[in-house]
């Protein structure tokens, strides 16, 4: 195995204001066939891998979908239980007599 520092643009949405660095084992075979393939299109290790990563994302649909869906669905489902507990207040609260007949078992 051979460890590969990578350096990669980051998507503001995650906050990282710069690049990352990532340690990555490949098996020596592979680096080699990486590294040659590199050399002969004149681009390095790290272009090759950072557009690896761009198609593999492109390709691969998230498992979660993305931030805000995640976010959109938290409001979601606390804006159902809010709605839920109004619900049952609102039915708890609900009196099917009059007015009259209210003041009047009020005042007994």
């Amino acid at each position: 195995m051979r460890s590969v520092g990578l350096r990669f643009d980051v998507i503001q949405e995650y906050r990282y204001t710069g690049l990352v660095k990532a340690t990555v084992e490949i098996p020596e075979a592979l680096y080699r066939q990486i590294k040659a393939r590199s050399a002969l299109d004149g681009r390095s290790i790290r272009d090759v891998t950072i557009e690896a990563y761009r198609r593999w994302l492109a390709e691969t649909p998230a498992p979660y979908g993305t931030i805000e869906d995640e976010r959109a669905s938290a409001a979601q489902v606390w804006l159902e239980a809010w709605e839920a507990l109004a619900a049952d207040i609102g039915e708890a609260a609900t009196d099917g007599r009059t007015t009259r007949e209210i003041l009047l078992a009020d005042r007994r």
